[in-house]
């Protein structure tokens, strides 16, 4: 299984963020935040320290079932959001 898609745009308590999966040969290869609009300058730099812990995270599990970071909840469960309803497009278990 092959393909990249984009998940849907979820809104949470700073802005909204849709994220980008590809995935080949059957593995989450590839996560890149699509869209992301923040209403503070703060909420873009906790984007900035929180996203790259949640990526490894979901490419360690090869899925979303993932913890939420202390004091980025909102974040982490739009990112996780976002991803599987883009691993939903592909098919992806």
């Amino acid at each position: 299984m092959n393909g990249t898609a984009v998940g849907r745009v979820e809104n949470y308590g700073y802005g909204q963020m849709s994220v980008k999966v590809t995935i080949a040969s059957g593995k989450i290869v590839g996560l890149k935040v699509a869209s992301l609009t923040t209403l503070e300058s703060y909420s873009q730099q906790l984007e900035q320290q929180v996203v790259p812990i949640l990526k490894s995270e979901v490419l360690q599990a090869q899925g979303t079932r993932i913890s939420a970071l202390s004091g980025a909840t909102y974040t982490s469960e739009a990112y996780a959001y976002s991803i599987q309803s883009a691993l939903d497009q592909l098919h992806f278990k």
